[in-house]
């Protein structure tokens, strides 16, 4: 009943191929990466919607450490911040400050009376002492391929560059696809004692601005020569809600062995304007400046990026019998039995929430899910109650309540006559409803006090409204409500918890909105209410349960994949668990 199209811009530059993007390995050009319809790979994803990770933590480096049998020097040489109102007036440093302007685009594809230019530019500069201190970002501003002078750039489209890169002599002429696009806005190189990242800021149709983010490890250093190696590579790109998403970077780094190696030794450096002189592996030269910490945009991208750093750096899984033991161990209040969205369930979908629940002193039993499982619904779609709208939860969500009484099995083993609340989310709201009803023993049905539903679309729509012939459901609803309508177990506290957060619309001024009003009519049959984003708040309310309605929380912090072993985290989403102190009472 909603749908979302998802552009995928699988960027085939493959940058790290020759090493890196700021390794010596970039190339030079200014083509746009819409040259190739390789470039773009147009995903449709819908969902019918039936119904969090730490920052990377800063440490300060040791006096010393070790990577392999290589003994890598603390760094004792400070180079101060800069901003770009303290640049001193110097007259050779004049080519390099409008290089530095606000809106200067990095610069590539150089003729050969630029590149000669730019080369005596960074003579001009200060020679860089020993073992300078380079860690945190820094802005590039040009790059001098070794073949520029003689008016020799590279490019994807010249036959030299690519025998270069074949003969191994030259990077790889799908990096100018890159640093030469009108769309790329900015490139930056973070830097600290143990990682070599480079950051690639871009600006797309549709979905604004985005980054590639380019993750290396730094395995030595020889004086300013930092020797690193890439281990992976992800887009982030804007999406719902105030979200990021991240999407790999195509390229098997594990694979490349020593051709995901190269090193970027600082040559100059002038302390007072930031500018830093650099060259590759590959011979590239490279000019920077150091970016300028005052600046509030660059703080909140730095984070966005360590974010989706630490949601990409781990595979996700369930905790096992074991750990949920451990982790629930002396742990005093109302034992919490968590019933999951639509595709949810999955490995990471509410370890944050299950984190902060058991902060709080509460048991968690998550009914666990996998993709495999989800998939076995479509088996409902070959029976004749699918056709006739007569679908029963018991049934058609059998691999469902399996997973809801391996849960409670789990929790009644630590304690067999314990109270527990339900805390259920999206569509497991309806479900967990049809489990109590009809699932659950009696005895372990009566030992339920507490029914809390974010988000769940309890209602179906009006009879009046003209979707409200189309059951989504299939009857699954229908069913539920009237067999148990509203908070219908007297000695059950129910409470429904909604948000106002997004106003459906239908206009094409907003994702947010538009998403909101499809969603919204077909539950609703009404699409320019309120609503979380996928469940209007009318929908949400059961009658005779306490209503919870705030007014920022979004429907969920993943998009559900119905496919895949995870779902994609939705960074920087404000949603129903990022809300807990007000609604956690009712557990």
């Amino acid at each position: 009943r909603s749908a979302c199209c998802v552009i995928v811009f699988y960027f085939e530059m493959q940058i790290p191929m020759r090493a890196s993007v700021m390794s010596g390995t970039m190339s030079n050009g200014r083509r746009m990466l819409s040259v190739l319809p390789s470039l773009l790979v147009l995903f449709a994803f819908s969902s019918s919607f039936l119904g969090g990770s730490a920052f990377l933590a800063k440490t300060s480096p040791p006096s010393s450490y070790h990577t392999g049998t290589v003994k890598i020097p603390p760094r004792r040489i400070a180079s101060p911040l800069m901003a770009s109102s303290e640049i001193v007036d110097a007259p050779q440093n004049e080519l390099l400050r409008s290089l530095a302007s606000e809106d200067a685009q990095t610069q590539t594809k150089l003729t050969p009376e630029q590149a000669l230019q730019y080369a005596a530019a960074i003579e001009s500069l200060p020679l860089a002492p020993d073992l300078l201190e380079v860690d945190g970002g820094w802005r590039l501003l040009a790059t001098i391929s070794p073949e520029a002078i003689s008016g020799d750039n590279v490019d994807f489209f010249d036959s030299n560059s690519w025998s270069n890169y074949i003969s191994g002599t030259g990077p790889s002429p799908f990096q100018s696809l890159v640093t030469g696009s009108s769309r790329v806005s900015g490139l930056t190189q973070w830097l600290s004692p143990l990682s070599f990242d480079n950051v690639v800021e871009f600006a797309l149709p549709l979905l604004g601005k985005g980054k590639l983010v380019l993750k290396a490890d730094q395995e030595a250093t020889e004086k300013n020569k930092r020797i690193f190696r890439f281990r992976r590579g992800f887009f982030i790109l804007n999406f719902v809600w105030g979200s990021s998403i991240t999407l790999p970077y195509p390229v098997p780094f594990a694979l490349l062995g020593d051709r995901a190696v190269g090193w970027l030794d600082t040559t100059h450096y002038e302390p007072t304007t930031g500018f830093r002189a650099a060259v590759g592996n590959k011979g590239t030269k490279f000019i920077f400046q150091r970016r300028r910490t005052s600046d509030g945009g660059d703080a909140a991208a730095d984070k966005m990026v360590e974010l989706a750093s630490a949601a990409t750096s781990s595979e996700a899984r369930h905790e096992t019998d074991d750990e949920e033991r451990t982790n629930n161990a002396g742990l005093t209040k109302r034992a919490v039995l968590i019933f999951p969205q639509q595709f949810g369930g999955k490995p990471g979908d509410y370890d944050e929430l299950a984190a902060d629940l058991r902060a709080r002193g509460h048991p968690v039993y998550l009914a666990r899910l996998g993709a495999l499982q989800w998939l076995s619904i479509t088996k409902s779609a070959f029976s004749g109650a699918y056709w006739a709208g007569e679908l029963e939860p018991s049934q058609a969500l059998k691999f469902y309540m399996d997973a809801a009484d391996a849960a409670a099995v789990r929790m009644q083993a630590e304690d067999p006559e314990r109270e527990f609340s339900i805390l259920s989310h999206s569509i497991g709201g309806w479900i967990a409803r049809a489990w109590l009803g009809e699932v659950a023993p009696e005895k372990l049905r009566a030992r339920c006090a507490r029914f809390v539903s974010l988000g769940t679309p309890h209602a179906a729509p009006p009879e009046s409204s003209i979707v409200a012939s189309v059951d989504q459901t299939r009857g699954l609803l229908k069913y539920v409500n009237d067999r148990w309508p509203g908070a219908f177990y007297s000695d059950i506290e129910y409470t429904c918890v909604a948000s106002r957060a997004v106003t459906g619309k239908l206009a094409f001024d907003g994702i947010d909105s538009l998403l909101g009003f499809v969603s919204y009519f077909a539950l609703a049959g009404e699409g320019t209410t309120e609503g979380d984003g996928i469940t209007p708040v009318s929908g949400a309310l059961l009658e005779n349960a306490e209503a919870v309605v705030l007014d920022d929380a979004f429907h969920a912090d993943v998009l559900p994949n119905p496919v895949g072993g995870r779902n994609t985290r939705l960074l920087g989403c404000r949603w129903y668990g990022d809300y807990i102190d007000e609604w956690a009472h009712a557990l």
